[in-house]
């Protein structure tokens, strides 16, 4: 006894046709003839009736079917078993702070997501801490932020710079006529400006404070906080301060307004870095998203995605 034999006993079972049964075996008509025939004779009984114009099942063939049927359906589940430890199903996890966005991340991870099709994605947007400390614990693979030097949890990660924006200053509207036809200011300019901030989950108060740390400045920060880069702009519109959005948050009214920022001369960016480690995926499988992500990537434009919300 063997499979083969019993994938002949099915197929002629639910076709009823020798002739069907062998090409959905992709068999001659003799050779699985033959070998229902010696299952038969192995087994000490007929399985099946066969007159010129029917096949039909036995009352042995009747009994036997079920236990045909559940061997042949075990062996395939075995088979898949045995397929997904060689190829298993895979899903990289991705955190990102909220001032990357999903458009961005998903923009940044299109390569990727094109040259490993079996490899699904799933993101987690968050406080950067809380994504650096579930990275820490295996959780997340990846982490799309904005890092320095002072952000960097310590371990055995790998970092790679991905892309860079604009940051622009955005005065308090009472103030227009100041800045009217200002496209550029250096950070000194606006050492003495207050300024509104988001808490410190993003990425951007960190960044903001770096900015005017390097230069030996004062950040002079508005007593309250907003929520959301929305709520800076609107804020900046009331008079209650000014404040500091990398380009692709500042919307349409905002940019009316907006100034890039320069430090000696050259435009201020935001830098978007990759931190990862192999948590949940093997660690081939975080190379290839390394290598498509593309080493040396500093400095360049961030992808272009849609603009921010109104």
């Amino acid at each position: 006894m063997n499979l083969q034999q019993l994938r002949y006993v099915r197929a002629l079972y639910e076709e009823g046709s020798f002739v069907a049964a062998a090409a959905r075996c992709a068999v001659t008509q003799p050779t699985l003839s033959n070998g229902i025939a010696q299952l038969e004779a192995e087994l000490g009984h007929r399985i099946f009736h066969r007159t010129t114009r029917s096949v039909s099942l036995t009352h042995f063939g009747q009994q036997l079917l079920p236990g045909v049927l559940e061997t042949l359906n075990s062996y395939d589940r075995l088979r898949d078993m045995v397929r997904k430890l060689d190829n298993p199903a895979m899903t990289l996890h991705v955190g990102i702070s909220p001032l990357v966005g999903i458009k961005l991340a998903e923009a940044l991870l299109e390569p990727f997501r094109q040259g490993r099709p079996d490899v699904g994605v799933i993101y987690r947007e968050g406080n950067l801490s809380t994504l650096c400390d579930d990275l820490k614990r295996e959780q997340l693979d990846l982490v799309i932020a904005p890092f320095d030097k002072r952000s960097i949890p310590a371990g055995d990660y790998l970092l790679q710079s991905l892309c860079s924006e604009p940051l622009l200053f955005l005065p308090r509207s009472e103030e227009k006529d100041r800045w009217h036809g200002v496209n550029q200011v250096e950070v000194e300019t606006i050492a003495g400006e207050e300024f509104v901030l988001v808490p410190n989950a993003c990425g951007l108060a960190q960044v903001t404070k770096g900015l005017f740390d390097d230069q030996r400045l004062t950040l002079h920060r508005y007593p309250g906080e907003a929520s959301s880069y929305a709520a800076v702009q609107e804020w900046t519109q009331i008079g209650l301060g000014c404040g500091i959005l990398p380009e692709s948050k500042v919307n349409s009214e905002g940019r009316k307004r907006a100034i890039t920022i320069l430090r000696d001369g050259e435009p201020v960016n935001i830098s978007y870095f990759a931190l990862g480690k192999p948590n949940t995926v093997p660690p081939t499988v975080l190379d290839e998203l390394w290598e498509m992500l593309g080493p040396g990537r500093e400095g360049l434009p961030c992808p272009r995605v849609a603009a921010a919300a109104e």
